[in-house]
């Protein structure tokens, strides 16, 4: 399955992906635990040969984001991308999960796509959701990876038409995420659709800026 993803700036780019991306998994604050898959139905947004795109923005380029292969409910996702500001590089080179060969940067993960939401799935074994469709505003799901705790909180659930993407207007479910460790980076805010997936992240850098991206999937949830 392609994902032109991760997040993630490149990070715009491969971040995202790396959600869609090994220590313990903590129980979430709602009382729910991140150890126990969320359940549903495989959907084409997960089966091999689906792709995303994520726009391209000044700095990075050539995205490439694949989800290469497809077992038990789990699929496995291939992203890279050029990155030409060296400040992107950087930061990439400072990320443990990411390959930095010259210019270009690239990611592979794991995750479960299902009709009940997207969760993560470490090298381990061990779940952390990204979003669970049933989710409501609170919800928190937490990890402990790479000596840090990474942080998924549900901040708003949207019970109207109220985020542009393409040409229409949907729900969404809005999460952040802190704790990744990434240097310059504060946190990056999550956007997704029942149907439509992960349709678009902003990443919020310490300095105050911010970058956007929307993501399509060329399949959807059924």
């Amino acid at each position: 399955m392609k994902v032109r993803k991760y997040i993630q700036r490149i990070i715009g780019v491969l971040l995202a992906v790396s959600l869609i991306s090994s220590c313990g998994i903590l129980d979430s604050d709602s009382g729910s635990s991140d150890k126990k898959a969320i359940g549903g139905d495989p959907t084409p947004m997960g089966a091999v040969g689906n792709s995303f795109d994520v726009p391209a923005f000044p700095g990075v380029e050539n995205r490439e984001v694949e989800i290469t292969a497809s077992e038990d409910g789990i699929s496995t996702i291939r992203a890279s991308a050029k990155v030409t500001d060296e400040t992107y590089l950087t930061m990439a080179e400072a990320v443990p999960y990411l390959e930095v060969n010259g210019d270009v940067v690239s990611v592979t993960k794991q995750a479960r796509i299902t009709s009940k939401g997207i969760q993560q799935v470490y090298e381990d074994g061990d779940l952390h959701t990204v979003v669970n469709y049933d989710a409501k505003k609170g919800d928190t799901y937490k990890a402990n990876k790479y000596g840090q705790t990474i942080t998924r909180k549900v901040m708003n659930v949207s019970n109207e038409d109220d985020f542009m993407w393409g040409f229409m207007m949907i729900k969404t479910i809005q999460i952040e995420e802190t704790g990744r460790g990434i240097p310059g980076v504060s946190k990056i805010v999550y956007y997704a659709n029942h149907r439509f997936g992960i349709v678009g992240f902003d990443v919020h850098f310490e300095d105050g800026s911010v970058k956007y991206a929307y993501v399509y999937s060329d399949q959807y949830n059924e």
